[in-house]
């Protein structure tokens, strides 16, 4: 019994020990914005540019934020519902890239 109960333990830590860090954490994040005007996008879009961008096409900023060990990573692009989120850049970091 006492084998059995330690050789489970080990196999279940085991599997924790060998995990790979650059694997996601969890589900990625989709957060969609609501814009009506260009001028909005100064105020709270991280990526102004893109959201005008999402505006003059019909469709809203948003971001798809993935979580790893060593951070979020963000893609922004726009969303519209027929079709879904779509990314207009490459995968970069933000967040605590450049900590003051």
């Amino acid at each position: 019994m006492k084998l059995n109960l330690t050789w489970g333990t080990f196999m279940l830590f085991g599997f924790v020990i060998w995990a790979n860090p650059s694997e996601e954490l969890s589900k990625p994040l989709l957060r969609v914005f609501p814009s009506f005007r260009p001028e909005e996008c100064e105020d709270w879009a991280i990526r102004p540019f893109i959201c005008k961008q999402c505006l003059r096409e019909g469709k809203r900023y948003a971001q798809l934020i993935r979580f790893f060990e060593d951070g979020p990573y963000r893609t922004h692009g726009c969303y519209k519902e027929p079709g879904g989120f779509e990314s207009l850049e490459e995968e970069t970091k933000t967040g605590n890239a450049n900590p003051r």
